[in-house]
């Protein structure tokens, strides 16, 4: 992997109180009543206490997903990355060549989630969905790919109940497939991180037909990536 040009480094506010902000936009299957564009908190500060004092904590399977949400702001930097030739699986169970659909000619915005994690998964896809409506017209041409790092569970009838729950619609692509083929994607991208619980936020930026690729590492809000895909991808 070669990497081109210097690494930004931006801050953010805490992202608890706009968890759920987004959500509130995103979907009336989650329970809330859709708001209109919620404002994003200019200070949240999140403190975590332990249910009783004294008592053992348990382990927490998304400690590291936790400290993810916890860290502020995000990065970005340019990189050149080998697509694997691999046929995956969208949400409506039909085969796709991935190579042929990152390479289309059109701007790009690629994430990888998984179904069943709480965290910054449904963050991830929540700053998607925020990001194309702060986009408006603009993004209309924007693709969308999320790739499951779980195939083994999001197969194709879950990630369609997961892309309806956050309203996702034509041009967001839920992609699933072979393990050995996800593992190979997830090495190509240098988004492997050990098992799912240690999956690190990450979104991948791309203009049509280019060789770079434009990294993000970190949470990034919808109103920071539909800046971004402005900067870098439509302008």
């Amino acid at each position: 992997m070669t990497r081109h040009g210097h690494r930004h480094r931006h801050r953010h506010s805490g992202l608890g109180v706009g968890l759920v902000l987004l959500l509130m936009g995103v979907s009336p299957a989650w329970g809330f009543q859709a708001a209109e564009s919620p404002p994003e908190p200019e200070h949240v500060h999140v403190h975590e206490h332990a249910a009783h004092e004294g008592a053992q904590a348990m382990p927490d399977e998304h400690a590291a997903h936790r400290a993810a949400m916890a860290k502020p702001g995000y990065s970005v930097s340019t990189q050149h990355y080998a697509v694997p030739d691999v046929a995956l699986i969208d949400e409506s169970g039909a085969s796709v060549t991935l190579r042929a659909m990152l390479d289309a000619d059109q701007p790009l915005a690629l994430n990888f989630i998984f179904t069943t994690c709480t965290t910054i998964c449904p963050v991830m896809t929540a700053t998607f969905a925020q990001m194309r409506r702060q986009l408006g017209e603009a993004g209309a041409g924007v693709r969308l790919v999320s790739i499951s790092i779980d195939p083994e569970y999001d197969r194709p009838e879950v990630l369609k109940a997961y892309a309806k729950l956050f309203g996702a619609g034509p041009g967001w692509a839920f992609l699933t497939g072979d393990g050995a083929d996800i593992a190979q994607v997830l090495h190509s991208f240098d988004a492997l991180a050990g098992s799912k619980m240690n999956h690190r936020p990450l979104t991948l930026l791309k203009s049509p037909r280019s060789p770079q690729w434009i990294r993000i590492d970190g949470l990034a809000s919808g109103t920071e990536l539909a800046r971004e895909v402005s900067a870098r991808l439509l302008n």
